[in-house]
């Protein structure tokens, strides 16, 4: 009878431990997903803000590309007239080139709003790029205009070389 009792509370022991052993190891399981899936979803969220910042870094290159294109046809344009009246012309806002010049201000804007682009640095040669450029169609002479046409390439390779820094990091 004793070992009856003996066997008996043997296998409350082992039934005991094993519902015990059993319960660890499915919160260990547990745990293990739910660190699984919050690693998966930082890797998802690293991947769609880098998404986001490569999307916005070439938006803002396309706003600047934009803006230069703006500048020049204006530039041109004043040049022409400058040829046709042997003075340089004073910026009007009813020129032809003047929409396109408009256009390519509001993008850039657009582009620098709400922080799309989280890089500091790119965001302020865009601005600098930005209001170089309307000191060069808005300048009083055509030798002001050159000193800050003069300024933009440079500033535009900056943006350029600060952008493709961003890319690198963002692969």
């Amino acid at each position: 009878m004793a070992s009856a009792i003996f066997g008996f509370v043997g296998v409350l022991i082992g039934s005991l431990i094993t519902s015990v052993l059993t319960i660890y190891k499915d919160r260990l399981a547990a745990r293990h997903e739910i660190k699984i899936r919050d690693e998966q979803y930082e890797r998802d969220r690293q991947v769609a803000r880098d998404a986001f910042q490569r999307e916005s870094t070439l938006a803002l290159q396309t706003a600047v590309s934009n803006l230069f294109k703006a500048v020049y046809e204006e530039l041109d344009r004043m040049l022409a007239e400058l040829h046709e009246s042997g003075s340089w012309p004073t910026r009007q806002w009813e020129t032809p080139t003047a929409k396109g010049w408009s256009e390519a201000v509001l993008q850039l804007q657009l582009q620098l709003s709400a922080a799309r682009v989280h890089d500091e640095g790119l965001r302020e040669l865009a601005k600098e790029i930005q209001r170089v450029a309307g000191d060069a169609i808005w300048a009083s002479d055509l030798a002001t205009s050159r000193q800050h046409c003069e300024r933009l390439e440079p500033l535009h390779v900056r943006l350029n070389d600060t952008a493709n820094g961003i890319f690198v990091s963002l692969f």
